[in-house]
């Protein structure tokens, strides 16, 4: 099961209300690239992890800190007293991290699996239905659904994704592609630059 990067992000910026710096966020460029690189590290190879949050550390203020600790917390986990291990995390690092992904340019999101959840709610709608209407509702969307991949399998291309994104999801693998280039600080702004966090 994979994640989410929106997700991710969304759930940063949760904390950052949370914690009572999201103002900071909204008017703060630099504090906002900051915090963005954070997230970013989900674009770090898995056995860098550790050198990568060191680097964050020594680079952060505090406000973030916290919020770096709760990142580390919540998905990558906290190292033993004794030794390297990490303990366990809510979400586990094979589940959010898209350094893989990104190198072989694999979505960063699952907004068609969102989509189709909120075609079947607009079908559906959010009243108490009989059984009969759930199952109507449901072979409506199967039938739309199959139109679709009619087209499909006639030549017809899916919907490309807007050009901003598919834009930034280019830099993104062109900076993944030159990983170890890079100091860490330098490699999680050049991600960080490339997505935003509404």
């Amino acid at each position: 099961m994979k994640g989410c990067f929106f997700h991710l992000a969304q759930n940063m910026r949760k904390h950052l209300v949370r914690d009572g710096t999201a103002h900071e966020y909204n008017t703060d460029s630099e504090f906002t690239m900051s915090a963005k690189m954070v997230v970013a590290l989900a674009f770090v190879s898995v056995s860098d992890l550790d050198e990568y949050i060191t680097a964050l550390e020594s680079y952060l203020l505090e406000p973030l800190l916290r919020l770096l600790q709760w990142f580390e917390d919540t998905y990558v986990g906290r190292l033993a007293r004794r030794g390297h291990e990490r303990q366990p995390t809510l979400f586990p690092t094979a589940m959010w991290n898209l350094f893989q992904q990104a190198q072989i340019a694999e979505d960063r999101t699952n907004n068609y699996l969102e989509a189709a959840y909120r075609r079947l709610r607009a079908q559906l709608g959010i009243c108490h239905h009989t059984i009969w209407k759930f199952i109507d509702g449901l072979r409506k969307v199967q039938q739309g659904r199959d139109a679709f991949y009619e087209q499909l399998l006639s030549g017809h291309s899916p919907p490309l994704k807007l050009k901003k994104y598919r834009n930034a999801d280019q830099r993104i693998a062109q900076i993944v592609g030159e990983y170890g280039k890079r100091n860490p600080i330098d490699y999680l702004r050049g991600i960080a630059h490339n997505y935003e966090i509404d």
